[in-house]
């Protein structure tokens, strides 16, 4: 092995291989690696820390299974390597019951982990969530293993139905975001013993009631909680989660179970800095959201407001399409906090189709009446995004133009920003 220049001490060349910890350049850390053995186990940590396991390329399948078997071979050869693992991003595939390569990698990850995010992605509209019960035993010990990470900090979860509510009653007491997308659990007594995992991976049941009398609840400063009406994690009382000291919510709203939902997430969180609001269908309505605000004391500690509005399909039809509201109550609720909000950063996005987007724009000239000076004291900074789904390159400089032209609120500090995204 090479020996370093006498004229660069250790500690130098240590720093030289941490500026490369952004970019994680594989080849640049190996020839880092090879100039001194002390350099070896730091180079190794920077390049084991992040672990992704994509989801399968149907037009390159080995792709995947390649990277697969490299790891497998790395974990093998030096088992030291899976103790550098502290992030992982895991694409849960249906095949992947079968794949047992898979499962052995999850089962080499330590207590290190930190990070987890796993996610479902369908290729169909049909079939939007993963069925937990048709995953073979053996992947979902592994998950379960993953997730219940003693050291675990965040915790993503996205489209998986009929996840056992243990699952989230043995999580670590270190959690501090948790961002649960679309998952439903099994609603089952709390008396009843559920499925968990023991310390070698082998499943195991739990009584809910004493797990939740004898360990600390993870305390969440960062929730998101998107798609859930009855089903979701948070519906069990007591909640899972100490949310006493919660400063950023982001939640689903527009129907009666989510509105009610995410006022009594309201009203846990003494603390709340931030919120975001979420109406993903043009058959539902921002309204409430202002007087939730103000009975739980909103009004008096956000700071930061991010209110999303979604058109993914036609506009609902009307007997006057001209008397369809594009902002679905949001112009109402603005009136309502108006004077009565410490909000210093204002984010509003659509999510919309092209064919409604054209009348947006013709609408946008509301912002001038209820985003003001006098209406928001505190604000500091107002963010517009405009996302437009359509099948060709759309949008000009005529367009960007008139977006710019309502983007300038009198009185603020810093102008509005406004993006439109083509598909």
């Amino acid at each position: 092995m090479a020996v370093l220049s006498t004229s660069l001490p250790l500690e130098i060349w240590m720093v030289i291989v941490e500026l490369h910890e952004p970019k994680a350049n594989a080849t640049t850390l190996r020839a880092l690696s090879r100039c001194c053995r002390a350099l070896v186990c730091l180079c190794q940590g920077i390049l084991f820390r992040n672990l992704y396991i994509p989801r399968i390329f149907h037009g390159w399948p080995s792709r995947r299974d390649g990277a697969l078997a490299r790891l497998e071979d790395a974990f093998t050869q030096s088992p030291h390597l899976a103790t550098y693992v502290q992030n992982m991003r895991y694409r849960i595939e249906e095949e992947d019951s079968e794949n047992t390569t898979v499962h052995w990698i999850l089962n080499q990850l330590t207590d290190n982990l930190a990070d987890v995010h796993m996610e479902y992605v369908s290729e169909t509209s049909s079939t939007p969530y993963l069925d937990w019960d048709t995953l073979d035993a053996r992947l979902r010990s592994s998950i379960i293993r993953v997730v219940q990470s003693p050291r675990l900090r965040s915790l993503s979860l996205s489209s998986i139905k009929n996840m056992p509510f243990s699952v989230f009653v043995s999580l670590s007491s270190d959690l501090t975001t948790v961002k649960l997308e679309g998952v439903e659990v099994k609603i089952q007594p709390d008396s009843e013993g559920l499925e968990s995992t023991n310390s070698d991976g082998t499943p195991r049941r739990v009584d809910l009631v004493t797990s939740r009398t004898k360990r600390r609840l993870p305390r969440i400063n960062n929730l998101h909680y998107y798609c859930h009406d009855t089903g979701g994690v948070l519906a069990s009382r007591p909640f899972v989660f100490d949310l006493e000291h919660l400063q950023f919510l982001h939640v689903s709203w527009g129907n009666e179970p989510e509105c009610a939902q995410g006022k009594e997430l309201m009203k846990a969180a003494s603390k709340l800095e931030g919120l975001a609001c979420l109406v993903d269908s043009p058959h539902k309505l921002i309204a409430g959201l202002a007087n939730a605000m103000l009975d739980y004391g909103l009004d008096v500690s956000l700071t930061a407001l991010t209110i999303a509005l979604a058109h993914p399909t036609a506009m609902p039809p009307t007997p006057n399409p001209d008397e369809y509201d594009l902002f679905l109550g949001l112009i109402k609720e603005l009136e309502l906090l108006a004077g009565r909000n410490t909000v210093k950063k204002l984010l509003i996005h659509f999510d919309t189709t092209k064919d409604t987007h054209d009348r947006l724009m013709d609408s946008l000239g509301r912002f001038d009446d209820v985003i003001t000076r006098e209406a928001f004291p505190h604000l500091e900074r107002f963010d517009l995004d405009i996302w437009v789904h359509c099948s060709e390159p759309y949008g000009s400089r005529d367009y960007w133009a008139e977006c710019r032209g309502v983007s300038v609120i009198p009185g603020l500090r810093f102008g509005c920003q406004v993006m439109i995204i083509d598909d």
